[in-house]
């Protein structure tokens, strides 16, 4: 028969529809359909229960695992379902009900509350007499307060005189069974039931979402035996979404490598709000709210994996490293060693060795580096365990004391011999944003950013330490006051460490604590590390989530605006790339700020994307109004001689210069350098030089002004003059790489390529992260390249390619660079087929 068929329904009898004594039994009703009928659908039921009623039974009983809905508006009895309606018949024939009973050994106690506890869980619900009757027989005073304790406390609750446990009280019961010398069949029993209840609700989770693969339901149902969701009920109500928030988990294993869903594509798929989803992994994860300890690992592209302390994984990795160690310490004691001799050597080697071993056969091979960063730390946290929960007591746990006594001081001290651009290779590619438009955060805060921008330290720096230290002392006093947050983000911002700072705001501002502008200002900072780390996706889900949040606040357009803006000029998403999108929505971020210095900003950002996009007219209109609004900030000067540049306009950027000097005697330095750079780019280097030359006669500490005299001399073919020049400035200040690599590139541009070759590895020796390294080692696998050693000159040329990715520098000039790289490759290839 179709299911489309129309069938005559049966409905229960006249004693079971309108019972003589009490109310009538709708789940009876609902059971006795579905037991005699092949199936019902809603409009069925709809005749003898109402609507808001039958909602609610019918999903408790499929719940339960008593009724089931293989597809829409098709209701069906399951097995268990059946034995509870011939359970509910007999009690009705029988005129009582079958009630489970607590063991002796809890009855004899006479804690009352916790025999309520256990009758309440271990049936469907127990009323007033079920408690004064024998076997119980619990007087009425004492019932009655043990009852209204466990209401309060949320354990039990009281249904139309039918007393209930709740989630809450489940979890309770768990604890309170502990109490209690149980024999083992009981406690196996208890904990059979528990899981028994916990698995036919997963089954129709699995069912819901097409959960199929037996993996992945194991991690699921091994996180949510361990991770009790009465302990977040609190603060997360859904408890649909504390299920979802756990397949996350257990979805993003190291096993399912490189398979991966991120939170935002987990939200859309899962029907979850992403800031629900961030905050409660990371109370999981980070702040270990639940006793279990989660790991995780983090890949190459950002992909964040986790796994369970105790599981097999973390079982197998444990008796792994804890075999190296031993093995390492008794070799250590026969040469008669400490592992502090030639630590770092050893520890290399101790890593080298492990994950050797682990690779392929544990994890996949392709985490190796992400394990490498893992490991020192989690061994750390195993001698952390094996010092606090060992007990000294047989030879064993002396033995395994002794082995692990000093690995913590050990790995503190640990510094991987690692090559210097061993974590740059592994990063992405890094995309200069013009860090003036943190300016427009500056009405969101006090001080402390108007401070930063007075010290003039948004121009890119090496070190950030002080401030770092600074910063963390005032968090230390004021750990309540998000704005610190804020503030050491943008500091980790400057200092190019983007992923630092999305970690900080990830975990530190919540949306459900942060004022409207804190949350918007971490928004507006995320969204910028993002796109300096070319991710365009996510910059625009911070952007959509926060215009959606507060569509009030011209910083939430504010953002969107940065983010489509960047991605014309930098064509992340070429498809999303819409100028007329980007520019509209950058008009209106500019009508709804009321701020002068922030709509010159923006103006600023418009004409940029104009000159990307070859309008430069358009460029030049709006460059100008920012400059009226904003008529002291230099770098809208800047910006202009940049578009002016694109169109070789040369004598207009002199004569903007000139201006620019009268505008602003204190820079005088500064643009009388810009306007030597200009000769340079018109070819007339004795001007550039004579300027030059002025320059460092009134400030002869300021080296760089002699750096940029170096170009201009070879740029001359004076050898000798340019040569020296270069000499005087290494010696003059020994310890700066950048000097040394100009050097190297003074002596490659004369053809002495073994003497550039030891410039420019003493400036990598000295400033292997350098702005400059990335050049440095292209040109000195062109000067080996010059000298026949071609392999030599690939290896370098290939590292300068890959340290790249980790610069943030112009973008045409590292395309420049990119291009010359790939040149002398090709060079490389056709002279070795030559030869």
């Amino acid at each position: 028969m179709s299911r489309s068929e129309k069938i005559n329904i049966m409905y229960p009898p006249e004693d079971i529809l309108s019972p003589s004594f009490g109310n009538r039994d709708n789940e009876q009703i609902i059971l006795w359909m579905l037991s005699n009928n092949k199936f019902c659908r809603w409009s069925d039921f709809k005749v003898e229960i109402s609507e808001s009623t039958l909602s609610g039974k019918l999903n408790n009983l499929i719940s339960k695992g008593l009724v089931e809905k293989p597809e829409r508006d098709y209701y069906q009895i399951t097995p268990t379902g059946k034995e509870k309606l011939s359970e509910l018949v007999y009690l009705k024939e029988s005129g009582r009900r079958k009630l489970n009973y607590p063991p002796k050994v809890i009855i004899s106690k006479r804690n009352y509350d916790h025999v309520a506890l256990w009758m309440v869980n271990n049936n469907d619900y127990c009323k007033w007499s079920d408690f004064r009757e024998e076997p119980l027989s619990i007087n009425q005073s004492s019932l009655s307060k043990n009852l209204n304790l466990l209401m309060t406390k949320g354990f039990v609750i009281n249904e139309n005189k039918q007393y209930k446990i709740t989630p809450e009280g489940k979890a309770e019961y768990s604890k309170m069974l502990k109490l209690y010398d149980l024999d083992r069949q009981s406690i196996l029993e208890e904990e059979s039931k528990r899981i028994e209840d916990i698995t036919k609700k997963t089954i129709k989770f699995f069912e819901k979402y097409e959960i199929e693969d037996d993996e992945l339901k194991f991690r699921f149902l091994n996180n949510i035996l361990k991770l009790d969701y009465a302990k977040v009920k609190n603060t997360l109500s859904n408890e649909k979404d504390f299920d979802k928030i756990l397949l996350f988990l257990s979805i993003n294993h190291p096993n399912q490598y490189p398979e991966h869903i991120s939170p935002e594509e987990f939200s859309s798929k899962y029907d979850i709000k992403k800031t629900i989803l961030d905050y409660y992994v990371y109370k999981i994860v980070e702040e270990n709210f639940y006793p279990i300890k989660f790991f995780k690992l983090e890949d190459e592209q950002e992909k964040i994996y986790f796994f369970q302390s105790n599981e097999r994984v973390e079982k197998v990795l444990r008796a792994i490293v804890k075999d190296y160690i031993i093995k390492l310490t008794y070799l250590n004691k026969l040469y008669e060693k400490t592992l502090n001799d030639n630590s770092s050597l050893n520890l290399t080697q101790l890593l080298d060795n492990i994950l050797d071993d682990i690779c392929d056969s544990l994890f996949n091979k392709n985490l190796k580096e992400s394990l490498r960063e893992f490991l020192p730390e989690y061994i750390k946290y195993l001698a952390y365990k094996i010092e606090t929960e060992k007990r000294l007591i047989d030879s064993l746990d002396k033995l395994e004391g002794i082995v692990w006594q000093n690995i913590p001081d050990v790995f503190q001290t640990y510094d991987s011999p690692i090559s210097p651009h061993h974590f740059i290779e592994q990063s992405e590619f890094k995309y200069n944003l013009d860090l003036e438009i943190f300016k427009i955060l500056k009405p969101y805060f006090s001080f402390k950013l108007d401070y930063l921008i007075k010290q003039k330290k948004f121009e890119r720096k090496k070190e950030f330490n002080e401030d770092l230290k600074i910063v963390d002392s005032d968090i230390k006093l004021n750990p309540k006051n998000l704005e610190l947050y804020l503030l050491k983000a943008i500091i980790l911002c400057l200092s190019n460490k983007h992923k630092g700072a999305i970690e900080l705001l990830n975990k530190e501002i919540d949306i459900n604590l942060a004022q409207k502008e804190i949350y918007a200002s971490s928004s507006f900072i995320l969204a910028f590390c993002y796109m300096t780390l070319g991710k365009f996706e996510k910059a625009l889900n911070v952007a959509n989530e926060l215009l959606e949040l507060y569509s009030d606040i011209p910083i939430s357009y504010a953002i969107k605006a940065i983010v489509l803006g960047y991605n014309i000029i930098y064509k992340f998403d070429i498809q999303k790339a819409n100028e007329d999108i980007a520019l509209d929505l950058i008009d209106k971020t500019i009508s709804l700020d009321p701020n002068k210095s922030n709509k010159s900003l923006f103006y600023q950002l418009k004409s940029s994307i104009l000159r990307e996009l070859k309008r430069y007219e358009e460029a030049f209109n709006a460059i100008d109004i920012a400059i009226d609004l904003n008529p002291k900030n230099i770098c809208l000067y800047f910006t202009k001689i940049h578009i002016l540049i694109s169109v070789n306009r040369f004598d207009d950027i002199l004569a903007l210069l000139e201006e620019g000097i009268k505008e602003f005697p204190e820079k005088r330095k500064d643009l009388l350098w810009k306007k030597a750079h200009i000769f340079y780019k018109m070819k007339e280097f004795d001007e550039g030089i004579k300027i030059l030359d002025s320059l460092i006669e009134l400030y002869p500490e300021d080296y760089e002004l002699l750096n940029s005299k170096v170009y201009g001399l070879a740029y001359l073919e004076k050898k000798e003059e340019a040569i020296e020049a270069a000499k005087k400035l290494v010696s003059l200040v020994p310890n700066n790489g950048n000097y040394h690599d100009s050097y190297g590139e003074i002596l490659m541009m004369f053809n002495e390529f073994k003497e550039a070759i030891n410039e420019f590895q003493k400036a990598l020796e000295l400033e292997p992260y350098g702005f400059f390294s990335y050049e440095t080692c292209i040109k000195m696998g062109n000067c080996y390249k010059e000298l026949g050693e071609y392999d030599l000159a690939t290896e370098y040329i290939e590292k300068g390619k890959k340290i790249s990715t980790g610069m943030i520098c112009e973008l045409e000039i590292k395309k420049c660079w990119i291009e010359k790289a790939d040149n002398y490759l090709s060079e490389i290839k056709q002279l070795k087929q030559e030869s």
